[in-house]
């Protein structure tokens, strides 16, 4: 059994694609729990009109965010796996076979992400899996790249994009779900960083094909993610995932960096007039600062109770180092909003 948990908000245009294409599958053993994150879109009602049969439904009074959404479909599932899929997106038929196919491979395997390409160019990547630097910065393998077979091998990853990841129910359990707190961004990277602590492995599953809307003409960005949460969530939480999950010399060093990062990338936007972009990174670091506490908590919490393995084991499978001239294209980006 595979239970398949989508998550939407506001959603309801990819919808019919996404649950049509997943009921197409040849695999027939799963279950499909969406979970509505209070959409005001009337996205239930079309849920409740047309897939009641084949679907739980689950309809949330108040938005949980994209790990407590989640972790609420979890709540309900049945399944010996989980595929956690975003509602933007388009599978192929046989996607679930191989995901299993590569869990049969390593009994150590408890996070599998499928390749996931772009929906409106579909020869080309949406993302390929995630190494991390030496600063605790994500590097994505693909970065859009024309798929030409590149990837095609079960490999690891330090980080699966839970756009379409299949993950061990028990490993999730045991693991502690994803970090509600976070609300959206880099969940599925603590999670991951968690994983790989254990002993467990996160891999590359480049035979399970999905399709994703995410930041192409199909999906307006704006509509989706404002400029508050890409960036306060997302500086917010790159730093409590490095306070939770690495050892202590590496907390000192990846917080520098990241800290002076982010600090450099506010003023960058200040001196564009980004007024508000700049505001919501120091507001991040600051939250940070207030929550302190109870970051620390959780960070007792895995490195007593998950860790098993050192950082530069860990580091060594899936490390990768970029020139300083890397950042700065990064926050090139960031700053002017083109591509590096």
């Amino acid at each position: 059994m595979v239970s398949i948990i989508i998550l939407n908000y506001n959603g309801k245009e990819f919808l019919k694609s996404c649950l049509d294409s997943v009921l197409a599958s040849t695999y027939q053993n799963f279950e499909i729990i969406v979970v509505d994150n209070a959409s005001t879109d009337d996205s239930v009602l079309f849920l409740r009109n047309n897939y009641s049969a084949k679907i739980n439904i689950v309809s949330e009074r108040k938005n949980y965010g994209v790990p407590g959404g989640r972790n609420i479909g979890f709540n309900y599932s049945k399944g010996e796996y989980i595929i956690f899929l975003d509602n933007d997106t388009v599978v192929e038929k046989g996607w679930i076979e191989e995901f299993l196919s590569v869990f049969s491979k390593d009994e150590k395997i408890a996070v599998a992400q499928a390749k996931l390409l772009n929906m409106a160019q579909k020869d080309r990547f949406d993302h390929a899996g995630d190494f991390i630097t030496p600063f605790g910065f994500l590097v994505e393998r693909s970065n859009g790249a024309k798929d030409t077979g590149q990837f095609d091998r079960v490999e690891n990853i330090f980080n699966a994009k839970g756009a379409a990841t299949m993950i061990k129910s028990s490993a999730f359990k045991e693991l502690g779900m994803y970090d509600d707190s976070y609300f959206m961004y880099l969940e599925e990277t603590d999670f991951c960083w968690r994983a790989w602590l254990s002993g467990c492995r996160v891999v590359f599953s480049p035979k399970s094909i999905v399709w994703h809307a995410y930041i192409t003409k199909l999906k307006d960005e704006k509509k989706y993610y404002s400029n508050y949460i890409v960036r306060y969530f997302g500086c917010r939480n790159y730093l409590i995932t490095v306070l939770k999950n690495a050892n202590f010399f590496n907390v000192f060093k990846m917080l520098f960096f990241q800290v002076s990062g982010f600090l450099i990338l506010s003023l960058l936007f200040l001196l564009r007039g980004k007024f508000s972009d700049a505001f919501f990174i120091l507001k991040a670091i600051f939250s940070v600062i207030w929550d302190f506490p109870k970051i620390i908590s959780k960070r007792n919490l895995v490195q007593k109770n998950i860790r098993k393995v050192k950082d530069r084991d860990i580091f060594n499978l899936i490390m990768q180092k970029k020139p300083l001239s890397y950042y700065f294209l990064i926050a090139t980006r960031y700053v002017t909003g083109r591509p590096y």
